[in-house]
């Protein structure tokens, strides 16, 4: 009996030391949604194209683009934790143009053109879990990908690049947000807004305007993940 017992208490504290190393390193899958809005600077404010001028949406509208964000991540820490994950992302946003006659004069009605990208995001998180709750916030580094890319071939692109040239080519920005962790299934909502561009450049080539064309995304981000170690 008490060799029975004996063997028992090693087997529970055994489990126990075995569950307590594992919750020090997490992998899972997640999937959701962006809510992403465009912001492209002055030039669409100010700029004119070909007969054209372009006016930024209002910032706050809700003229918004719903994406597809999911991947992997990866969970270091207990308490305090480094969360780093690789995603796609489907982002983007809409602006107006106002077509415009040879006098100069407005014609029509403004349209709306909508904007799509996808990339690949890859964020880097600090985090603070209190019991099933979490929160983090940290940078993250997003690299474009072609309209007709598929996912492997931009992988492939960035991870055989040079580093250097492969950190020079992601636009970056910040995330904040928490979450809550359920059995093996958590829930994420985040904050992501940009600090560089996604893109910089001119309508026009050979042509130097003072406001170039610049892209940057700010996106509201719900996710639900599955652990799967």
């Amino acid at each position: 009996m008490k060799k029975n017992l004996l063997l028992l208490v090693l087997l529970l504290v055994s489990t126990a030391t075995f569950a307590q190393k594992r919750s020090f390193f997490q992998l899972g899958l997640k999937g959701g949604a962006n809510l992403s809005q465009l912001r492209t600077g002055s030039f669409f404010a100010n700029g004119q194209y070909n007969g054209q001028t372009l006016g930024q949406n209002l910032e706050q509208s809700w003229n918004s683009r719903t994406g597809f964000v999911g991947g992997v991540w990866m969970r270091l820490g207990r308490t305090l934790y480094i969360q780093p994950e690789l995603l796609y992302s489907g982002k983007g946003g809409a602006y107006t143009v106002q077509v415009l006659d040879a006098s100069g004069k407005p014609m029509g009605s403004p349209q709306e053109v909508k904007v799509k990208m996808q990339t690949l995001d890859v964020p880097l998180l600090l985090g603070l879990k209190l019991g099933p709750l979490r929160v983090n916030a940290g940078p993250v580094a997003s690299l474009m990908m072609g309209a007709d890319e598929t996912l492997k071939d931009a992988l492939t692109k960035y991870t055989n690049s040079n580093v250097n040239d492969t950190f020079n080519k992601a636009a970056w920005g910040y995330q904040i947000g928490g979450g809550l962790d359920f059995g093996q299934m958590s829930l994420d909502v985040r904050y992501e807004d940009g600090l560089s561009n996604l893109r910089v450049g001119n309508f026009q080539p050979n042509v130097t305007v003072s406001n170039p064309f610049q892209q940057k995304t700010r996106n509201y981000q719900v996710t639900l993940g599955f652990r799967l170690l």
